[in-house]
């Protein structure tokens, strides 16, 4: 007996996807990386509009 009417299907899913979405995260995380890097230089730590800005 299905769920709802449905019936479930011998598809994998997460095996397939697997190298997508590791790379996404590799991916993911070194652009935050790099993003916290920019903030971080000299022209743009004082800038207000930057969230980890200094301001004094």
């Amino acid at each position: 007996m299905g769920f709802l009417g449905l019936r479930k299907w011998p598809v994998p899913i997460i095996r397939p996807m697997a190298p997508f979405i590791a790379s996404a995260s590799i991916v993911l995380f070194a652009i935050y990386k790099i993003e916290t890097i920019a903030q971080s230089q000299p022209p743009f730590d004082t800038d207000p509009r930057n969230p980890r800005g200094k301001y004094f």
